[in-house]
């Protein structure tokens, strides 16, 4: 094993644990939150706000941190010229969102979006401090200290989220939908002050108009991808809104945090591990294809059986962790199961494009999704409006395949890697998961009618069937795990 794999592996393992961590901790206060303090028209206003939150990012921050990862000798200056930038977009953002939040407002059912959108431009600020020294972790692959970090600052807003949900229900009833919002920005206060206690960084008073043109000019690609991808993400929830109401919006959430916001979850943190590597790799396209093969059976590996457990339980997941059921919101769950199965393997590949200076392709993928799954969520929810938010899910599992094999057929030929070659590595999980999952339908059929002892019992049964049959078939263990954690071969 080559150091660089070493290091990589030690990533990708630490990457992965602050990944299952931060995913239980959001899917836990969302459920303590509704379950004891926050009503579901509340939080489906709330997602309205949020699920822009991630295309404020972008706009605010520019993806500058990717121009420093891939600057080839940055200089203090240079480094300080992207800063600068950075903090000059990003205060432009905020004050926009400041002076415009009572128009904005009025665009949604709830107009208290407007403000919880001004909020959150206040972190685009905030987050530019630790821009810098965290790309340069990226850079050099430090990820155990900054998983540490991310796990921390995931403790603080929970606390944050659960504190102001609980004041909330105790008579500050302004507390209870803010707390969406200023849970993630104590995040990102946490996040800046242990960056900088590691990677210590402060900018220069310079700023050289070549260099920040040359890292706009890099970023263009990515971060208009990344807000097309944002802008696709959030429109079935502004469609679900707008057709069927904030509770509605509410209901659907749930399903979606259940499945595609844990997908995402652990596949983009695992991205950011394949990123700097595949920049490292870019000259050698036998070493890009290698690791292609290595971070997308990793993604496979932690989110296959997550997958098939929560096809087979979705019904008794929601009704334990999300009383009452809303209707619907399992057969949605189930329906995103099989759009979670292509973006776990969806999201490794932009990375990679990304890192061997292909971004735009990653655009096109973008484009092609954002022209496909807006219009696919529009016409399934006038077309079925009986079926309301569920009808969206299934346009989720209409229109994704085609952006995802337009994704393929870029990628694939960037890595020298023959489809054929792809389909092998990621076969044999596959077939685990689908073997732990058949065992899992098994033991459905006979567990009992109550949904905690089924939910417990089938959990249990595709662990352990998919653990064999990795170790069995894979040669993946537990032992093979701790060694990547260590770097050893």
């Amino acid at each position: 094993m080559t150091e660089l794999q070493a290091r990589v592996d030690r990533s990708a393992a630490w990457v992965a644990m602050a990944s299952v961590v931060l995913g239980v901790l959001d899917v836990l206060s969302t459920l303590i939150c509704l379950r004891l303090w926050v009503s579901t028209a509340d939080f489906g206003a709330a997602t309205l706000a949020i699920a822009l939150f991630p295309i404020l990012d972008r706009v605010g921050g520019m993806g500058l941190g990717a121009a420093v990862v891939r600057e080839a000798d940055p200089s203090a200056g240079g480094l300080s010229s992207i800063f600068w930038l950075g903090i000059a977009v990003s205060t432009t953002v905020f004050a926009t969102l400041a002076a415009t939040r009572s128009w904005i407002g009025a665009w949604f059912p709830d107009p208290v979006v407007g403000s919880l959108l001004a909020a959150y431009g206040g972190r685009l600020v905030v987050q530019q401090l630790s821009m810098v020294p965290e790309a340069l972790m990226k850079r050099e692959l430090r990820y155990r200290e900054l998983s540490v970090i991310r796990t921390i600052a995931g403790f603080v807003e929970t606390t944050t989220k659960l504190g102001l949900a609980a004041l909330g229900a105790h008579g500050f009833s302004a507390l209870a939908i803010w707390c969406f919002a200023l849970g993630p920005i104590a995040n990102t206060v946490v996040t800046t002050l242990g960056v900088q206690l590691c990677q210590p960084w402060r900018p220069r008073l310079a700023f050289q108009r070549a260099i920040a043109a040359r890292a706009a000019r890099f970023t263009a690609a990515i971060s208009g991808g990344e807000l097309l991808y944002f802008a696709y993400t959030s429109a079935d929830y502004l469609v679900i809104g707008a057709c069927f109401g904030s509770a509605a919006v509410g209901a659907y959430r749930l399903a979606y945090e259940l499945v595609l916001d844990v997908v995402r979850l652990l596949s983009m943190v695992t991205a950011e591990v394949a990123f700097p590597a595949f920049v490292r790799l870019s000259a050698d396209r036998r070493a890009v294809a290698r690791h292609l093969m290595r971070f997308t059976r990793q993604n496979l590996i932690v989110l296959a059986a997550f997958l098939g457990f929560v096809a087979i339980e979705a019904d008794d997941l929601l009704a334990l962790l999300y009383p009452p059921l809303p209707p619907g919101a399992a057969t949605a769950a189930r329906v995103l199961c099989l759009v979670g199965a292509l973006r776990t393997l969806g999201f490794i590949l932009p990375a990679m494009l990304a890192g061997l200076g292909e971004a735009r392709r990653v655009l096109v993928y973008h484009l092609v999704a954002t022209l496909v799954l807006p219009a696919a969520f529009v016409v399934a929810a006038r077309a079925a409006p009986a079926e309301g938010f569920v009808a969206v899910a299934w346009a989720w599992a209409a229109g994704y395949p085609l952006a995802f094999g337009v994704l393929l057929a870029m990628a694939l030929p960037c890595a020298t890697v023959p489809a054929g070659a792809y389909l092998q590595a990621i076969g044999g999980v596959t077939a685990c998961a689908v073997g732990a999952l058949a065992a899992g339908l098994a033991l459905r059929g006979v567990a009992g009618d109550a949904p905690a002892v089924r939910a417990v019992a089938v959990a249990v049964v595709v662990v352990v069937s998919y653990l064999g049959l990795l170790a069995r078939f894979e040669r993946i263990t537990p032992a093979a795990i701790v060694r990547s954690l260590r770097g050893r071969a």
